[in-house]
């Protein structure tokens, strides 16, 4: 997929999110004072069937009060005080003459039912001269039970008291919680799925940008490949037709030559396919190591002689200070070796004028630190931390006059972490790099 493409897709992903997000917004926005409305119908909708309640409760104790006094022959004109809400559920009425208890209950059980009145409630009556309760009694309306049919006649059991009053309480009939979350709860749980929507797509975002770079570096990985490739079959190639021409078949020293120069050639060819394949092992994790006892600081002067002769060529200089006591580590041999020489290679790539290299080990707990510092042309600190990353090269500066794979850096720290080890690094640009290997002994 074209660059161009993917920023598009970005930017229409980005677009949609943010207008999703605002349109989310607006509507819990909306929802929330919707609700706020709702909620208040709701209240004055409670306070008006809680004053129809309070209404209808005194108006049922005053009917049971004139019943009463009617059945004990009393004139129901007779003044007394009026009935009182003490609080939202309880209510008292005074009454001076005897009551009787299932009378008082039957009554009240009836005109409750004639107002509709379904709560539950206790009744008590009260001692005016003693100041005490004298009886009190739940009762639940739902049960047919509680009432008995009243007597015609008035009761023979009465309350021998002068100065009673009779109160009635609605235990379950307290103010009304009113709970209007149900809008708001749907509006938060689809903003809930409206923040996973979100984060899908900025990993699919994530994923599509990484995708990009993978594909760009994948895409540098091959062209570099090519060239390495082309390039000595190209050789090979030409060195072959020389060698077919009949005139150069007579001089020895001419086919001497260039049969050097396949043979140079077929090398550095095999080298390349083999950095390819090391690149699949890598990545399968097949690598298998053969771990020895290894003396790193003869290590260490066998890579530096190898590239001794190209260093001082270029006018430069390598400086061991191997200060370890303890320099002896169980290791792969082979693969530490390479790990040397890549980047004490890269020191040198990586220098535009003269390379100077110092190579310095001590002994840390339990383990060794290696350092190989140079001179060259430094990293950006934007690109230090994907050094490591496979395939990757850094793409700007005099870089890009470096031939390569962009997986050395990537074998050479996966070697060390394989060993249990650690690697960082330190750069500078047009100062120099740092690169420190921590081995452990076991």
């Amino acid at each position: 997929m074209k660059s161009k493409n993917i920023r598009i897709i970005v930017f229409l992903a980005l677009l949609t999110l943010v207008l999703l997000v605002v349109n989310q917004y607006y509507w819990v926005r909306r929802g929330e004072k919707l609700q706020e409305n709702l909620l208040k119908i709701q209240i004055d909708n409670q306070k008006q069937r809680d004053e129809l309640f309070e209404t209808e409760v005194m108006l049922s104790i005053v009917n049971v009060r004139d019943q009463l006094l009617l059945l004990n022959k009393e004139s129901s004109g007779l003044y007394l005080e009026p009935v009182k809400q003490i609080t939202e559920n309880y209510f008292v009425a005074s009454f001076y003459d005897t009551l009787n208890l299932d009378l008082l209950k039957n009554l009240l059980v009836e005109e409750f039912k004639t107002y509709n009145i379904n709560e539950v409630f206790e009744y008590g009556v009260y001692d005016c001269f003693s100041d005490s309760i004298i009886f009190d009694k739940y009762v639940g309306l739902s049960l047919e039970s509680n009432i008995t049919s009243i007597p015609v006649q008035p009761p023979s059991e009465k309350w021998k008291h002068d100065g009673h009053y009779f109160g009635v309480y609605f235990p379950n009939k307290n103010k009304h919680v009113i709970k209007g979350k149900s809008i708001s709860k749907a509006l938060y749980w689809s903003s809930i799925v409206v923040l996973f929507i979100i984060l899908i797509v900025g990993y699919a975002i994530l994923v599509i940008l990484k995708q990009k770079k993978l594909s760009e570096v994948k895409t540098d990985f091959f062209n570099n490949m090519t060239h390495e490739l082309k390039t000595p079959i190209a050789t090979i190639k030409l060195s072959a037709e020389v060698l077919s021409n009949p005139n150069v078949i007579c001089d020895s020293t001419r086919i001497n030559r260039y049969v050097s120069i396949i043979k140079t050639e077929s090398q550095r060819l095999e080298k390349q396919v083999n950095k390819v394949l090391q690149v699949a092992k890598l990545g399968e994790d097949k690598i298998k190591l053969e771990i020895e006892e290894v003396d790193l600081h003869q290590l260490i002067r066998n890579a530096v002689e190898v590239f001794k002769v190209t260093i001082e060529s270029n006018n430069g200089y390598v400086y061991c200070d191997l200060d370890a006591k303890s320099h002896f580590v169980n290791v792969d041999k082979v693969h530490i070796t390479n790990i040397i020489y890549n980047l004490v290679d890269n020191a040198i790539k990586y220098s535009e004028k003269a390379p100077f290299i110092s190579i310095s080990t001590y002994n840390v707990k339990k383990g060794i630190e290696i350092e190989i510092k140079d001179s060259g042309i430094g990293i950006n600190k934007e690109h230090l931390p994907h050094v490591f990353e496979r395939f990757f090269r850094v793409p700007k500066g005099s870089v890009h006059n470096v031939k390569g794979f962009g997986i050395g850096l990537f074998y050479v720290k996966y070697v060390v972490e394989k060993h249990g080890g650690s690697i960082v690094v330190k750069s500078k640009v047009n100062k120099g790099t740092t690169f420190t290997i921590y081995l452990p002994f076991y």
